[in-house]
């Protein structure tokens, strides 16, 4: 099984956790987003694969929840990500519509849908395979921070999503930051480490129709400018529905 053409509308809904220490204060704080948003795989595919194109209706905050880094929400409607996607799933030389500093600040809360689609081995996945993939990729918004993800998948079962005969894939993964920036003027490093474990579901026609994933994540910020470091860990919970 492979990832093949398909048009349709998701929800991806993340809820985060995040608890810091700064000067000896504890700092935690609390987010959840919700990002609405149309995927359009086109086929057939050629050598580079699928073209794709995936297009943001809007992000919402959740009641209660404080945007992170002050963005400015409404900015994100009508951003697009145009790219090619290969039947692994993996969502290659993606080019945004806006490319301006507050655009990139929101592609960076969102992924630029590198990471959507899940990833299966080059044969495709049949029931009962395992296989390992290693994705590195670097952020460039305030600095150069790589992050490197190795995850097992194991596809497990045939299931009933949403009324649709799916093959379920678990997924395990380990992954490690490092990098270095600046921000607000402020130059730091960071790096850190994590596990997340997630499930997919792939209908037998080759179309993506979501799932769940948990993460955490421990790091250490460094400010060499004021010789502070900052221990920070991040929990968060997200999933992926496909909408009518």
């Amino acid at each position: 099984m492979r990832l093949g053409p398909s048009a349709l509308r998701y929800v991806s809904h993340q809820v985060v956790h995040i608890d810091q220490e700064f000067q000896g204060m504890r700092q935690p704080s609390d987010f959840g987003l919700r990002s609405f948003f149309r995927v359009t795989i086109a086929g057939p595919a050629d050598s580079a694969g699928y073209a794709t194109t995936v297009t943001v209706d809007s992000i919402v905050s959740d009641s209660g929840s404080t945007v992170p880094m002050g963005l400015n929400l409404s900015g994100a409607k009508g951003l697009s990500f145009i790219g090619r996607l290969r039947p692994t799933g993996e969502f290659r030389n993606a080019v945004a519509s806006d490319t301006t500093a507050p655009a990139q600040l929101l592609a960076q809360i969102i992924g630029s849908f590198r990471n959507f689609f899940p990833r299966l081995p080059a044969n495709g996945a049949t029931i009962g395979a395992t296989w390992t993939d290693t994705v590195t990729s670097n952020e460039r918004t305030a600095g150069s921070v790589t992050v490197t993800n190795i995850s097992h998948a194991h596809a497990a079962a045939w299931e009933q999503h949403n009324g649709v005969r799916c093959l379920r894939v678990d997924v395990t993964s380990t992954f490690t930051i490092q990098g270095s920036g600046e921000q607000i003027g402020q130059p730091f490093d960071i790096s850190g480490s994590g596990l997340r474990a997630g499930v997919d579901y792939i209908a037998v026609d080759g179309r993506y129709l979501g799932g769940e994933a948990h993460d955490s994540t421990s790091m250490t910020i460094t400010l060499p400018v004021q010789a502070t470091t900052i221990p920070r860990t991040q929990v968060s919970r997200s999933t992926v529905t496909v909408l009518p």
